[in-house]
């Protein structure tokens, strides 16, 4: 029999998170809520369905249905540049790159990176993390007047915070309302979402969880903070209206209120508009997009300090999952609201499948994939790669075993990564399990059957391109340590011969 909250109590043991909600939604039904934890461990406060959690990065569905609505109206086409409705900066492409339009910005395809320069790195205001009551950024001083991506728009994918910041002050420079005003009135408010705000106010103040994360062996407090992006991942809700959103999401058109986006518009929203290999899974606008055991699924997982959090929609199954948690963990919440989605449908463990005993293995294949991989260049929209990856995968073959790996901080990564095959019609196609997660993998040939790239599917979602050994980072790092151990012997030999001349 299905049970929510032993999974819940099983994802916290594993993850380590100080408190967690979850909400089972059922179009037409009541939603089912289970709770467990502290919010604030200094008053003892217990967490519960009006227990208000940063969303983080699933603000980014709520700011594109804002656009959508605009879309909807008659007053923005997803397809014409963006420039088109800004007013207080520009997006310059680089030289001879396309004009970034409002579909490469909601698909995470306008060539942005992490930040928008690389002596941003280093201003946290950049990062969208203020002190508390800071007020919301200006871009258009954030930017000095333009934003420039880093790459040409349409040929690369790369997480995009500042891509929906873009998109917020779209909102912004078309309403001619603020972003929180805005997104208040025209979706907070009619879908009744009392407990929900994107910036926070006395209104939620009392209620807001305190964040936490894994410092020294034990669970310390993050220091408070505001978002001074807002479109990006600043919002803030209880579970019961995120389980309202949630209901929501699997029919749209009419809220408690009014009409909030026609369902036709929500569905496209859901629907496939990039991927990287049709074979994997890929983006809608602004919503990851999958199959789960043949069940259609969108959603979004959000990543702040302190805090993370999921949402799954099935929505031709009227099913919903929401994940809340006030501990910062990269997959937990990701994780959770997947095992209990799979459960509620009857679709089995992805991860307890593999290898598949289905499915045979290519040996004969393996040496055509061998080899290093690394990203296009361009350093910010790589950052993420960078950490995860160092900046490159290797492909091996170890213990008799077709493995991935990467000079990563993640152990798991760094030792290895079996790829097991996944699809009997094509030999190219598998898939690595890390901690329960299980990510598809697939390689490509080019125009003379060469194996010349490997795709690494969500979260990573990055292609890899293969380059030659002595280009190499990993191969570098030995020649250099190897040259400083040469260094070093040499130079020991030569004070111990020098001692020896009478």
């Amino acid at each position: 029999m299905f049970d929510a909250r032993s999974l819940l109590v099983a994802a916290m043991r594993r993850h380590g998170l100080g408190g967690a909600a979850v909400a089972i939604v059922r179009e037409g039904e009541r939603p089912t809520f289970e709770c467990v934890g502290l919010a604030d461990r200094n008053t003892n406060r217990s967490v519960d369905p009006d227990t208000v959690f940063r969303i983080a990065s699933i603000s980014k569905t709520m700011t594109a249905i804002g656009l959508m609505q605009l879309r909807d109206r008659g007053l923005v086409e997803l397809d014409e540049p963006v420039n088109t409705y800004l007013k207080r900066f520009t997006v310059e492409p680089p030289p001879g790159g396309p004009e970034v339009t409002c579909r490469h910005l909601l698909t995470h395809t306008a060539g942005i990176g992490e930040v928008p320069r690389w002596s941003d790195l280093v201003r946290r205001e950049v990062w969208g993390v203020g002190r508390p009551g800071t007020t919301p950024a200006d871009l258009g001083t954030s930017y000095r007047g333009t934003l420039r991506p880093e790459t040409a728009a349409g040929v690369k994918w790369a997480y995009a915070n500042h891509g929906f910041a873009v998109l917020g002050a779209v909102v912004e420079d078309v309403s001619g309302r603020s972003f929180a005003g805005y997104m208040h009135d025209h979706l907070f408010q009619p879908l009744g979402m009392d407990s929900t705000e994107c910036t926070r106010t006395e209104r939620t103040d009392d209620r807001l969880a305190r964040g936490y994360h894994w410092m020294f062996g034990r669970l310390s407090p993050v220091k408070d903070y505001d978002f001074t992006l807002l479109g990006p991942g600043s919002v803030a809700s209880s579970l019961s209206d995120m389980a309202t959103y949630a209901e929501w999401l699997l029919h749209g058109g009419p809220g408690a209120h009014r009409d909030v986006l026609r369902p036709e518009s929500l569905t496209e929203m859901m629907s496939p508009q990039y991927s990287l290999d049709p074979r994997l899974p890929g983006m809608g606008l602004a919503f990851f997009v999958d199959r789960l055991g043949g069940h259609r699924v969108a959603g979004h997982d959000g990543n702040n300090p302190g805090f993370a959090s999921a949402l799954l929609a099935a929505p031709d199954d009227a099913l919903g999952v929401v994940v809340l948690t006030n501990t910062s963990t990269f997959i937990g919440a990701h994780l959770l609201a997947g095992t209990i989605l799979s459960s509620v449908l009857g679709v089995a463990d992805s991860a307890a499948e593999l290898p598949r005993p289905d499915l045979a293995d290519h040996p004969h294949l393996w040496h055509e994939l061998l080899g290093h991989y690394a990203p296009k260049p361009g350093f910010l929209t790589n950052l993420r790669p960078w950490q995860m990856t160092g900046g490159e995968v290797q492909v091996v073959v170890k213990h008799r075993r077709l493995v991935i790996r990467a000079l990563s901080p993640i152990r798991q990564v760094r030792q290895g990564l079996c790829l097991h095959s996944s699809d009997e019609r094509d030999p190219l196609l598998f898939s690595v399990k890390i901690e329960g997660l299980v990510v598809p993998v697939a390689f490509t040939r080019d125009a003379t059957g060469r194996v010349d790239r490997v795709i690494v599917g969500p979260p990573a979602n990055t292609a890899f391109y293969r380059r030659s050994s002595l280009r190499s980072s990993r191969v570098r790092l030995r020649l250099a340590a190897a040259a400083i151990v040469a260094t070093v012997l040499h130079r020991s030999r030569s004070k111990t011969q020098g001692r020896a001349i009478p």
